[in-house]
């Protein structure tokens, strides 16, 4: 089953037209008609919204195959042995004003150290 057949049929079962469809997802009547038929697909933002009016899974949708959950009984059995709340306080460092580092020496100094530095190297190479 294709990415358009699967739009189709879900679209379908919701009682919605092309037209309904398109006003929902913000784009033309033709746009639909095109994806159904797998001419063109929806971008990612589209397939998303998508996924929300036809009330299912984007990984259905594009691949075919439904998402396999865990059972939700387990996890309301375990919230319910809990008997006192714990709260829990987290603190993010604020950063309250920005310094910026002086330099101690000027970086010009820095700049004419080092061409003295590669002259001096110069002289040495030509000598030895």
């Amino acid at each position: 089953m294709s990415v358009g057949e699967r739009i189709t049929a879900l679209r379908k079962e919701r009682s919605l037209s092309q037209g309904q469809l398109a006003e929902a997802l913000e784009v033309s009547r033709q746009a639909v008609s095109k994806w159904e038929n797998d001419l063109s697909s929806p971008d990612t933002i589209k397939l998303i919204k998508l996924a929300e009016v036809l009330d299912t899974e984007v990984e259905y949708l594009a691949t075919g195959r439904k998402p396999v959950y865990e059972e939700q009984p387990i996890v309301l059995n375990m919230v319910k042995k809990v008997d006192k709340v714990v709260e829990k306080v987290v603190e993010k460092p604020v950063i309250k004003r920005v310094v910026r580092v002086k330099y101690l020496r000027n970086p010009l100094e820095f700049l004419v150290l080092g061409i003295v530095c590669f002259l001096l190297g110069l002289v040495m190479g030509l000598l030895l």
